[in-house]
């Protein structure tokens, strides 16, 4: 795997942080705050994680130096993100799996998949 150049994707590595960062507090202090409350955010807390991670994942296809589609690369996406999940309680004791976190995965990857074609157009960073 061959990286371009920072000079060349920083924003898109800026945004990439930011989407980590807001995963990552989802998954940390949302959780906690709607497990602590036994608030029903309809599982929110539970498959944000997958949601963002799809969306990263696929961001991370313009960070490369491009030697496949962007719609094969989606594709290998949802592939790897389901295939965590389906594996959950077997290989992983301390996860569970569960139908919507696949949901979100694919959902995550559909979105960032439909921004980026819309933003492809426009920006110099999704080329």
């Amino acid at each position: 795997m061959k990286f371009r150049s920072f000079a060349e994707t920083k924003y898109l590595w800026v945004i990439i942080a930011v989407l980590t960062i807001i995963a990552i507090i989802l998954k940390s202090v949302y959780r906690q705050y709607i497990y602590t409350y036994q608030i029903d955010d309809f599982g929110i807390a539970d498959s944000s994680p997958n949601f963002f991670a799809g969306i990263i994942i696929l961001l991370m296809y313009f960070t490369q130096v491009q030697k496949m589609s962007l719609i094969r690369h989606a594709l290998f996406v949802i592939i790897g993100l389901v295939g965590y999940e389906l594996i959950q309680g077997s290989v992983f004791k301390n996860n569970v799996f569960d139908y919507k976190d696949i949901f979100a995965s694919i959902l995550g990857v559909g979105i960032g998949y439909i921004c980026v074609l819309k933003f492809k157009r426009s920006s110099p960073i999704f080329h």
